[in-house]
């Protein structure tokens, strides 16, 4: 049962990525490949795409956008997991305090990233993302966390590391 379970999210992970090649024209394509091949997660950000762009040939705006406006609706997400586990967290309470911490500046970084894109201030999304990377790097992950075998911040913190990453690569290509 296990196995299909794997196979299943294997064949859906190929399935998105697929889809999303075929809806993109080949130069969007292009760019969104030299894009995630920049980061630790092309699948990840492929995905990012995938899920999120809503024409087959947009701008390096468009996918600015997209990136800020996904950063943004991630590092709430995070934020509010943490706050989550906080509930139970007994003897785990101090890392995933830092953690809560780490994101409070992490959303706030990728909050002020959506003003900024709104107001065509591309160069200043630029700047936060140097407070996102000392956010995530508050976050450590050497602890237990009840009723998960792996500390899920692990992948939390890769999520947001890529959306650093993209937006740092789509800012540059924006601004210049």
């Amino acid at each position: 049962m296990k196995m299909y379970r794997i196979l299943l999210v294997f064949l859906s992970i190929t399935l998105v990525y697929s889809v999303a090649e075929a809806l993109l024209d080949g130069k969007t394509q292009q760019s969104v490949n030299v894009i995630c091949k920049k980061t630790i997660d092309t699948k990840f950000c492929n995905e990012v795409f995938a899920n999120n762009l809503t024409t087959s040939s947009p701008s390096k705006k468009d996918l600015l956008n997209v990136t800020v406006t996904e950063a943004e609706r991630i590092s709430a997400n995070t934020y509010f997991f943490i706050s989550t586990l906080l509930r139970d967290a007994g003897d785990e309470r101090s890392g995933l305090q830092k953690c809560a911490e780490a994101y409070e500046i992490v959303n706030t970084a990728f909050t002020e990233g959506v003003s900024f894109f709104n107001q065509g201030l591309y160069g200043e999304i630029l700047k936060l993302t140097g407070n996102v990377s000392n956010g995530v790097g508050i976050c450590k992950t050497d602890f237990n966390v009840p009723g998960y075998h792996i500390n899920p911040m692990i992948e939390k913190n890769r999520e947001t590391e890529v959306l650093v990453a993209m937006e740092k690569i789509i800012g540059h290509m924006v601004s210049s």
